[in-house]
């Protein structure tokens, strides 16, 4: 399993795995770079689970070398101490890290579709009320003599077409309007 460490604005990523033998190892990762493998091995003390008061206590045994950490975990976020340092953290597994990307990725409200650059526009391949893919050809503007294809950065359905074909067109220049997905 694959976490993504936040701590001190710097992200890490931390992949678990299970060795034969039964022993954890964690792999660290910094921009798609394997930066360190250790032995890891987590024991709770006392009960071990978060208390009423959101607070964990795990001793942690790192390359044989054993660290006292208490988790907290409050409405500004988690915390870890260690040796008496507090740490905030922010740690999303996998799945968690997945849905976060997912949800940011579909526009909550209207998208302005704009020209790349200024031109004329030789046509406007959709219409008001049709669903477009993300990727599908919009728009074909000619700039420089060339002909390009501005295409759908997320799927939608047309709003409104602000523009027809002979428009000529400056950058920036709001072109569609795509609804998100219904």
């Amino acid at each position: 399993m694959r976490y993504f460490v936040t701590i001190h604005g710097q992200s890490i990523e931390v992949e678990l795995a299970t060795a034969h033998d039964g022993r954890t190892t964690a792999r660290l990762w910094n921009d798609g770079k394997l930066v360190g493998e250790h032995s890891l091995e987590l024991r709770p003390v006392g009960a071990g689970a978060p208390s009423a008061n959101g607070l964990a206590h795990v001793a942690v045994e790192l390359d044989g070398g054993c660290h006292d950490v208490l988790f907290e975990e409050d409405a500004r976020g988690l915390h870890l101490s260690i040796a008496g340092d507090r740490h905030d953290v922010a740690i999303e597994d996998e799945r968690e890290r997945a849905a976060h990307l997912t949800a940011a990725a579909v526009p909550k409200g209207p998208i302005v579709v704009k020209s790349s650059m200024p031109g004329i526009v030789r046509a406007v391949l959709v219409k008001s009320g049709d669903s477009v893919a993300a990727g599908q050809p919009l728009v074909i503007l000619e700039a420089m003599k060339m002909e390009n294809e501005l295409r759908a950065e997320h799927a939608g359905v047309v709003r409104e077409v602000k523009v027809g074909a002979g428009t000529a067109v400056d950058g920036g220049a709001e072109l569609l309007v795509l609804d998100p997905p219904r």
